[in-house]
């Protein structure tokens, strides 16, 4: 099981993303393992894939995403997120936090990210 941050969908997604040519090279690592994911998480990818690619690649995504990926969303997650969020004092965003609150709950150990915020949690191997 692997964690997918947004960085890593909207990179995948966005050709002229500096980090494309990675996320494309990564497929592999992550294809045939259970993918998790946020609501956050896809929030925040479909918001930058629809402002950059439009509303129908979003949709596209989005349906993607559903169909390949566990979304996690417990009722308490935002709540739990914030204790996070202060515990790092504001370096980690709130969907950040998510992404950790999810990680502990399902005892993930890699997430696919680039973003380097994540080095900051003990714990998570980060694939980039």
């Amino acid at each position: 099981m692997i964690f997918v941050d947004s960085s890593y969908i909207i990179a995948l997604v966005a050709e002229k993303d500096q980090w494309h040519e990675d996320a494309v090279k990564n497929i592999t690592k992550i294809e045939k393992r259970e993918k998790v994911i946020t609501e956050t998480m896809v929030i925040e990818s479909i918001n930058l894939i629809g402002k950059c690619k439009g509303g129908k690649v979003g949709k596209t995504i989005f349906q993607y995403i559903q169909d390949n990926y566990t979304i996690y969303n417990p009722h308490n997650i935002l709540k739990r997120a914030m204790e996070e969020f202060v515990k790092y004092d504001g370096t980690l965003s709130l969907a950040d936090c998510t992404a950790i609150i999810t990680i502990q709950d399902l005892g993930i150990h890699e997430i696919i990210s680039f973003d380097g915020d994540f080095d900051k949690v003990k714990g998570i191997l980060r694939i980039k």
